[in-house]
């Protein structure tokens, strides 16, 4: 199975950053999956590897053809964030982990910011999820009549809405596969208690596969990393099944009738 490229930014260039880099790469079985890459200060790297104590490897490079199998690759730059994209747009690497900093990061124009953890995620092509549940959250007090109530439109099945307290409160998310919410900061919050170690960003509706830890922790960059790494096989088995489809075997009797009403 293809190992991926996965540029990592280097974050904050004080102990949080680096920590969570080094620690989650300090055991070789982290290297089995992905060809890892960071993107940041080869200096700046080793020095907070020794004032945390860390052993961690990795080898320097120039370009992304340089990685080697087995090994952490750093790639020397300025702006880890303007090169990591840079090179995930010309296709040198696969996917992209934004370590997080203290300014929020910019993400690519028409994408949409997802929170992921093991219980809330969707969309049929890259998390491989076929009609998905999508869950709609409100402040409002939805009307309870139309609570229960669904409809499909390309294959989605959309319930609600839901006030966002009580849907997370009641853990209402463990049957859906997706919320959809205007409101960023109250569900960000709720999430925030929810997902733990494990929740992850991730920045849907572009071609570009970018995902990001939601907390501070290498669980939760590890995450990140298998995130990615799943979209891009879930993206590549799906774009391939659909490569060749199938020619119309069948005909379509409303048209013989659309023929035979019309006035000669």
């Amino acid at each position: 199975m293809k190992k991926i490229k996965i540029g990592i930014t280097q974050g904050n260039t004080d102990r949080t950053g680096y920590n969570l880099i080094l620690t989650a790469f300090e055991e070789p079985v982290s290297l089995e999956l992905s060809h890892p890459i960071i993107y940041g200060d080869k200096e700046i790297a080793i020095q907070q590897r020794r004032i945390l104590n860390l052993t961690t490897n990795f080898i320097t490079i120039n370009s992304t053809d340089e990685v080697q199998d087995g090994r952490l690759s750093l790639l020397q730059c300025g702006d880890s964030e303007q090169k990591a994209l840079q090179d995930l747009r010309a296709g040198n690497t696969d996917a992209l982990v934004i370590t997080p900093t203290r300014e929020p990061f910019s993400a690519p124009i028409g994408s949409t910011e997802m929170l992921i953890n093991e219980d809330v995620r969707t969309l049929e092509r890259d998390f491989d999820c076929q009609h998905p549940r999508i869950a709609i959250l409100t402040n409002q007090v939805p009307a309870k009549e139309t609570e229960k109530e669904a409809f499909e439109e390309k294959h989605l099945h959309i319930y609600g809405p839901y006030p966002i307290k009580e849907f997370f409160e009641e853990e209402k998310y463990m049957f859906f596969d997706g919320i959809i919410t205007s409101d960023k900061k109250e569900a960000t919050e709720a999430f925030g208690a929810l997902a733990y170690e494990y929740g992850i960003r991730f920045y849907a509706g572009s071609n570009l596969i970018i995902t990001s830890p939601f907390r501070f922790e290498t669980t939760s960059l590890n995450h990140a990393m298998y995130i990615a790494t799943d979209i891009y096989r879930n993206r590549d088995s799906y774009d391939l099944e659909r490569e060749n489809p199938l020619p119309k075997l069948f005909h379509d009797k409303r048209e013989d009738r659309n023929n035979n009403n019309q006035v000669e």
